[in-house]
């Protein structure tokens, strides 16, 4: 295990647990729990994480992962998805997308395609996430509008008031919407 899945792994603990002692931590991941000390140190130090006495809980009071942490997450699957929602889009749409892992990774799949690559632009894409906004508009192919807001640092959204009122004034053919988790009976 590297030390990227390695603090992975932890930061996916701290959110399961709501908390993480270091000896349960070292055993659960396999290593000594001088390293995981160590982990938590240096994750503590990029204020991903607050130290504790024995171990660690979340930062503030509504955790949240950030970005950066959750793309190696079901890569596999969320490159499969991806390529089949990206399958799904005409030259020409207006599509929408959300901010997350799964729709940025949406996003390069869109910026893969040979077809899109002709046109310019092949695609209107409304979007408030930053680094979606960020990788597709250096590509020509690319219209990119983006909502207004206020940036949310874990996830790169932009949120709030500006960004409603602007999505109330577009129409899209095709909304890519990222969900934490989908359950077949509720929904998403």
């Amino acid at each position: 295990m590297t030390r990227t899945e390695r603090w992975q792994r932890l930061l996916d603990l701290l959110v399961e647990r709501d908390g993480l002692e270091v000896e349960p931590a070292a055993e659960a991941l396999g290593v000594s729990a001088a390293t995981i000390r160590r982990d938590l140190d240096q994750l503590a130090e990029q204020q991903l994480l607050v130290r504790t006495r024995g171990g660690a809980v979340p930062h503030g009071v509504s955790y949240e992962l950030p970005l950066r942490y959750r793309t190696s997450r079901r890569a596999a699957e969320k490159r499969r998805i991806s390529e089949a929602v990206a399958a799904l889009i005409t030259p020409g749409e207006v599509v929408g997308l959300t901010g997350g892992t799964t729709t940025t990774e949406v996003a390069r799949a869109l910026a893969a395609r040979p077809d899109l690559a002709a046109g310019s632009p092949a695609l209107t894409v409304v979007t408030n996430a930053l680094n979606i906004a960020g990788e597709l508009v250096i590509r020509p192919q690319f219209k990119i509008v983006l909502t207004g807001g206020v940036a949310r640092p874990q996830s790169y959204e932009l949120t709030g008031p500006l960004a409603q009122q602007t999505l109330g004034q577009l129409t899209v053919d095709t909304a890519v919407v990222g969900v934490d988790a989908f359950d077949p009976a509720d929904g998403a």
